[in-house]
């Protein structure tokens, strides 16, 4: 007696005869390969171009990342779910971005994480593999792991927690020293206070003649102060090699002189000694 033919299951048809679950395999090896190289990409070239607290940043993020791939290797399905929806929004935003700025460096990504996303979530060969995944899962090694995230998470975000701490006071340092600065520059209209803590750039592009004659022009131009706000301002760490950390930025304090009202700004930094005017000028307040 003939039996009835069985039909083919609809996964079968989808992926043809070869194991769903090799081709979902192979998708997060290329996956994890392209993520590791982008992340060694954006390090290195932050790295190199000293932005140091954008470094710490984007490290945090790339454990994050890390430890949800984990998740999705090892069969965790809302968690793939969430990071290939994820991976499609963006993929679509920088989409619209590059075509809104002519961007091929942004079309392209975006097709790149609009794509893997896609793939990512809805492909039945990654869904295949996370089955076979997690039918192997322990949880002593799963444990193992979480425990070692869980350090390097507490370990980045305890650098980047004392990092602002350590920010925060050096901007109250920033403040009072702009404070100075500005008292003497525009109220005592005071040339070696300003060649005193000029950087050696600021002297070689302006030179002392120009020097003398800003404090004169500041005179002439802006008067004298009747009030000066407290500066305010915002710094940034920065990378210097081999292995300084400088930390500068932009402050600025409203004033009132006999001419209105006018705004005086300085790029001020410092390198672990004293701090040093790089920039100073005025515009005319609000």
């Amino acid at each position: 007696m003939n039996q009835p033919d069985t039909p083919e299951p609809l996964w079968r048809e989808v992926v043809g005869d070869t194991d769903p679950w090799r081709r979902g395999r192979l998708f997060l090896i290329l996956l994890a390969v392209w993520q590791f190289l982008s992340h060694l990409l954006v390090v290195a070239s932050l790295f190199l171009a000293g932005h140091l607290e954008i470094v710490f940043g984007v490290m945090l993020g790339a454990i994050l990342f890390w430890f949800s791939f984990y998740f999705i290797w090892t069969g965790v399905h809302w968690v793939r779910w969430i990071a290939g929806g994820s991976s499609c929004l963006i993929g679509f935003a920088k989409v619209i971005w590059g075509v809104r700025d002519g961007s091929g460096i942004l079309l392209v990504e975006g097709a790149i994480a609009f794509a893997s996303g896609a793939y990512l979530a809805l492909a039945p060969s990654v869904y295949f593999f996370a089955l076979r995944q997690k039918a192997k899962v322990r949880w002593k090694e799963s444990l193992v792991v979480a425990a070692i995230f869980a350090v390097l998470l507490m370990s980045a975000s305890g650098v980047i927690f004392a990092l602002n701490v350590y920010k925060a006071r050096l901007q109250e340092q920033a403040n009072a020293f702009a404070d100075q600065a500005f008292h003497s520059v525009f109220l005592e209209y005071d040339t070696e206070f300003l060649r005193a803590h000029a950087t050696k750039r600021l002297v070689d592009e302006i030179g002392w003649e120009r020097m003398s004659a800003f404090t004169t022009d500041c005179y002439l131009r802006v008067g004298v102060p009747k009030q000066v706000d407290r500066a305010q301002g915002n710094l940034f760490f920065r990378l210097q090699f081999p292995l300084t950390v400088v930390a500068e930025g932009i402050v600025s304090a409203q004033a009132t002189s006999e001419r209105g009202p006018v705004r005086f700004n300085a790029r001020i930094g410092t390198a672990g000694s004293d701090w040093e005017i790089d920039a100073i000028w005025w515009l005319p307040g609000e």
